[in-house]
């Protein structure tokens, strides 16, 4: 056991979905904090293809692998499919979105120390708009409940190589060089735990 836990909660992109295994955006963040700060326990609960409506039923993961007594940090990362739609499915609103996310930081504030990835820019000029809604929705939540929020969407849109690797692939989900890039933004913005 360590003094340090680590939940990763969301979607795909929690997942690391498009990089190698080991290699994602998230794995990379996990490896400096241990390299800095020394031994954690991690867990990636990330599962592609859900929604906010999904990961607020999982809630009851995070007990098992949150004891109490210890630094328990929590990582939401999520609005990818709440964007995009799963098969058939039609996309979220951005209104029951924003009721989900603010039912789960209700559920584990005060639990744990939690900060929220928002969701990353796709290749779809259409999706983008409704994950640029979503994006502004979440960071509006969050900075109402006073929960770190860290925007990747904003440096992601209209960057070209992150573009490239996006359409080479399913066109969601980036590579190797696009997860590098959503580990810089990540560790290097102020709101990031272990900056």
């Amino acid at each position: 056991m360590t003094d340090l836990n680590v939940c990763i909660l969301g979607d795909a992109m929690a997942k690391g979905i498009g990089a190698n295994p080991g290699e994602s955006w998230a794995d990379q963040l996990l490896r400096q904090v241990v390299a800095d700060h020394g031994p954690l326990l991690a867990y990636n609960l990330g599962v592609p293809g859900e929604t906010s409506a999904d990961i607020a039923l999982r809630l009851p993961e995070l007990k098992p692998r949150l004891p109490g007594g210890v630094d328990n940090r929590l990582l939401l990362c999520f609005g990818l499919t709440d964007a995009i739609g799963k098969g058939e499915a039609a996309p979220l609103s951005a209104r029951e979105s924003m009721q989900h996310l603010v039912t789960i930081i209700k559920a584990v504030q005060g639990l744990y120390k939690v900060l929220m990835v928002g969701p990353p820019a796709v290749y779809d000029p259409g999706q983008n708009a409704r994950l640029k809604r979503l994006n502004q929705v979440f960071h509006e939540v969050c900075l109402k409940a006073r929960v770190p929020y860290i925007d990747v969407f904003t440096n992601l849109v209209e960057d070209v190589q992150y573009r490239r690797e996006l359409m080479q692939g399913d066109r969601i989900h980036p590579a190797e060089k696009g997860h590098h890039k959503l580990f810089e933004l990540v560790s290097n913005d102020r709101a990031w735990w272990f900056g």
